[in-house]
């Protein structure tokens, strides 16, 4: 499975790398919070459920970041070939 699939960039590949990274990191960081939550509901314990409270918020940062991340990575890639669009037909 590859985050951003239909993104492609010219110039920002080592940025999209990271936000494909950063998606990874932050599923890692929800599955962690949801399995905390998931043993804090069913041992009862209220001390185990303030990790829930920590790592919920982030993960939700983490994969925010990270469609941040691609959102400028594709901007900038639209800008480049709207760019090159423009630059091409002026030429002839």
């Amino acid at each position: 499975m590859k985050p951003y699939p239909n993104i492609q960039t010219h110039n920002l590949k080592l940025l999209l790398l990271l936000a494909r990274i950063t998606v990874y990191i932050g599923s890692v960081v929800l599955i962690i919070a949801i399995g905390t939550g998931v043993i804090a509901f069913f041992t009862g314990g209220l001390a185990t459920f303030f990790p829930v409270l920590t790592f919920t918020p982030l993960a939700i940062s983490i994969l925010f970041f990270s469609g941040l991340m691609a959102a400028i990575v594709s901007f900038e890639e639209n800008y480049r070939v709207r760019t090159l669009h423009l630059v091409k037909s002026n030429e002839t």
